[in-house]
């Protein structure tokens, strides 16, 4: 059998996970010398409460070691085959890990996949990985390979604040930008990364922008499209009726990326017919 691990940035919950029959492994976000295991310690709802009214401002460590090595244990003695998808390696220390992990277990059949991305888009490679968990790790790979680079995050920030204490802009333009209202779009490029691709004056014209990407697009029907948001859903409930949603809802953020983009932040996530071209 094809074992199937994810992280909690996936966006899988663990009763999910639980009727998926994958493990999913949290993430520990930690604030001064508080410690949580994200979506186990903490909600998303009491993680952005204390988000806004915390003075410490939060970081996360990436799995742990232990329970990696534990899992790799139990499967080598099942003798299954393993494959894990952890959030992009250029956003966490969790891919390293986990290969590290699979290295010193000395079991030869874990793949650690670098999956390039987070949070809804990570679920949507796995939920795929699990569609086709009765093929071969190599087969999988395959297609996670065709599919990743036409998964698509387009994201609102309110504010540049959590960008700046997180170390990804300077505190300078963080300054500014405020001033000016500066309301920054980013999205998760090829490799993986954050990254900044517009700059809006005002959350409307933010949203607008992202609405008109989106609808440029020629999607695959096969994926559901999802908005999203960190803590507060009004843009996110303003962006549904621009691109004209029907059905589903808006979908909170989990806290190991939320920590970097803040509250009222609004995005979407959809996968495109053919190769992405940001």
């Amino acid at each position: 059998m094809l074992r199937i691990v994810t992280d909690s940035s996936s966006e899988i919950s663990q009763e999910e996970a639980k009727r998926l029959n994958i493990d999913v492994l949290p993430l520990t976000i930690v604030f001064g010398n508080e410690q949580y295991r994200d979506g186990i310690d903490i909600t998303s709802d009491e993680f952005y409460n204390k988000l806004v009214s915390s003075p410490e401002f939060p970081h996360t460590a990436q799995l742990g070691y232990d329970e990696l090595m534990r899992l790799y244990a139990d499967a080598k003695e099942k003798g299954d085959e393993v494959l894990v998808i952890p959030i992009a390696s250029a956003l966490s220390g969790s891919f390293d890990w986990a290969e590290r992990a699979a290295k010193e277990s000395g079991y030869d059949k874990i793949t650690v996949y670098d999956s390039k991305c987070t949070t809804f888009m990570l679920e949507i490679l796995v939920r795929e990985a699990v569609r086709l968990r009765d093929k071969s790790a190599a087969e999988v790979i395959a297609a996670l390979d065709e599919l990743r680079p036409r998964i698509v995050l387009f994201a609102a920030l309110d504010t540049l604040e959590y960008l700046k204490r997180g170390g990804r802009i300077n505190k300078t333009a963080a300054t500014v930008g405020g001033m000016l209202k500066i309301k920054p779009v980013i999205t998760v490029s090829g490799g993986g990364a954050v990254e900044l691709i517009h700059k809006s004056v005002g959350m409307n014209s933010a949203l607008k922008y992202i609405a008109e990407r989106f609808l440029s697009d020629k999607r695959d029907e096969n994926f559901a499209v999802r908005t999203i948001y960190c803590m507060n859903g009004v843009n996110c409930e303003k962006l549904r009726s621009l691109v004209k949603i029907n059905g589903g809802a808006c979908e909170n953020i989990c806290p190991v990326i939320g920590t970097h983009i803040g509250p009222k932040a609004a995005g979407i996530v959809y996968v495109r017919a053919s190769a992405r071209q940001i």
